[in-house]
C-alpha cells in the first residue's frame, strides 16, 4: 500500500501551478479549482492508495518540433498528475544521490533542488552551463576532438523493467517504485516501454535510467558531458572519438535498448566544435534579459519568475527596467522577414510580455499565426 504524504500533496499541486504540468501545453483550469477545495481532495488523495489507482486517459497529441519536425507529447489527467508527481517528489532525494554528483561537471541536465513553491529542479544548472563546460573541455590541449552523439527517441523508447530496476536500486524496497509503474502501466495499456514526455516529473525518471551509463563512461574515464538524451565526448584523436561514440552506443544498446540519430552523432575538431558552439550576440542578449527578469522577480518579492507582474505596482525604476528589455520589438524583429523564427525567443517575449499584460503585438501573432505554429503553446498562453 502507498498513501503519499500531505506535504507531498501540497507540492505537487504547487508545481503543477506554478510551473506547469507539462512543457506543451496551457494548465488546465482544473487546478485552480482543486486549490479552491484543496483541503478535502488533499484528504481524498492522502487516503488512496496509488497501487491500485484506476489511472484516467491520457491528452496524446503529435506537435510541432521546430517549422518541419514533430514530437508525440502528453497531458495527463489533474488526478493522475498530482499523484505522479507527489510520487516522484518523494523518491527525488534517492534518485538525485543515484545520479552522477552535480559538482563533478558532467551531468547538466534535471539537478534536484526541490522547493516549497513547486520547484523541482535547480534554475542554476542546465544547458547554459552545458555550453560553457563544454567549451572549457573543448579548449584543453589534448582535446584536439569531440564526438556529438543523441539518443534517437527517447523518452518513448524507455523500457519499464529496466526503470524500474533503476528505481529499485535507488529506492529499494519503497512501494513507489511498484507505484510508479501501475501508473505507467495504466497510461500506456501495459505497453512495456515509454513515458509521459512534457511533465517535469518525467525528466528525473528518464535521468534515473541513464545514469549507469554516465557510471560506465566514467569508470572508462572518458571525458564527456551529458545534457538530457546529448552526449559530447572529448578526445585526443578522431580515432579515438569514433571509438568513444562506438562504446556509447553499445553501452545504449546492452543496457536500455536504445540507439543513436545518425543525423546527430559525428566526430569534429574541437576548432570547429568551440565554433558552432560558441554563443552568438543574440544569446548573450537572451541571457542578460534573463537575468534582468530574475531580478525584478527577486525585486518585487515574487515566490517565482513566471508570476504575472501588475505594472501598476512598479516603481519608476521598475518601469524603466521593462521598458529597455524592449519586448515588443524583440518579438516582431523575429516575426517580420525570416523563413525560421528564433523560438526561444519568441517563447521568452511572448511569455514576458503575458506576464505583464502587455496586448501590443496581439495583432502581429494572430497575423503571422502559420509562421509561429511551432510556439503554439506558448502563443495561446500569451493570448
Amino acid at each position: 500500500m502507498l498513501n503519499l504524504q500531505p506535504a507531498s500533496l501540497d507540492w505537487a499541486l504547487q508545481h503543477a501551478l506554478n510551473y506547469g504540468d507539462t512543457d506543451f501545453f496551457p494548465r488546465p483550469f482544473e487546478y485552480e479549482a482543486l486549490q479552491h477545495n484543496w483541503d478535502s481532495m488533499r484528504t481524498w488523495l492522502h487516503e488512496a492508495n496509488v497501487l491500485v489507482w484506476p489511472t484516467r486517459p491520457a491528452r496524446v497529441c503529435v506537435v510541432p518540433k521546430g517549422r518541419f519536425g514533430f514530437r508525440v507529447v502528453t497531458q495527463l489527467d489533474p488526478m493522475d498528475f498530482l499523484l505522479y508527481a507527489a510520487t516522484v517528489y518523494e523518491l527525488a532525494t534517492a534518485i538525485e544521490q543515484r545520479r552522477v554528483q552535480s559538482r563533478t561537471n558532467v551531468v547538466f541536465a534535471s539537478r534536484v533542488a526541490t522547493a516549497l513553491d513547486g520547484r523541482l529542479f535547480d534554475p542554476r544548472i542546465g544547458y547554459s552551463a552545458f555550453q560553457e563546460r563544454s567549451s572549457i573541455l573543448a579548449a584543453q590541449a589534448r582535446h584536439n576532438f569531440v564526438a556529438v552523439a543523441d539518443i534517437s527517441d527517447f523518452y518513448h523508447r524507455i523500457y519499464h523493467h529496466r526503470l524500474e530496476n533503476a528505481l529499485a536500486t535507488a529506492a529499494p524496497n519503497k512501494p513507489h517504485v511498484q507505484a510508479l509503474m501501475h501508473l505507467l502501466g495504466g497510461w500506456y495499456d501495459d505497453v512495456s516501454y515509454g513515458i509521459p514526455v512534457g511533465p517535469a516529473p518525467s525528466r528525473l525518471l528518464a535521468e534515473l535510467t541513464l545514469a549507469d551509463v554516465d557510471d560506465a563512461l566514467l569508470a572508462e574515464q572518458f571525458h564527456f558531458v551529458r545534457y538530457n538524451d546529448d552526449f559530447r565526448i572529448f578526445t585526443r584523436t578522431a580515432q579515438l572519438g569514433y571509438q568513444a561514440l562506438a562504446r556509447v552506443a553499445r553501452l545504449l544498446y546492452e543496457m536500455h535498448g536504445l540507439s543513436l540519430q545518425p543525423s546527430k552523432t559525428r566526430v569534429m575538431t574541437a576548432d570547429d566544435f568551440v565554433s558552432r558552439n560558441r554563443p552568438t550576440d543574440e544569446d548573450r542578449e537572451m541571457e542578460r534579459l534573463r537575468d534582468r527578469f530574475r531580478a525584478l522577480a527577486q525585486q518585487l518579492g515574487m515566490s517565482s519568475e513566471y508570476e504575472e507582474i501588475d505594472l501598476d505596482t512598479l516603481d519608476a525604476e521598475q518601469r524603466e527596467l521593462v521598458d529597455s528589455m524592449n519586448l515588443t520589438e524583440m518579438l516582431r524583429g523575429e516575426i517580420d522577414g525570416q523563413d525560421e523564427p528564433d523560438f526561444s525567443v519568441v517563447r521568452f517575449a511572448l511569455r514576458k510580455l503575458g506576464q505583464l499584460g502587455q496586448s501590443d503585438v496581439v495583432d502581429d501573432v494572430l497575423d503571422n499565426i502559420e509562421l509561429l505554429h511551432p510556439a503554439f503553446d506558448t502563443v495561446v498562453q500569451y493570448l
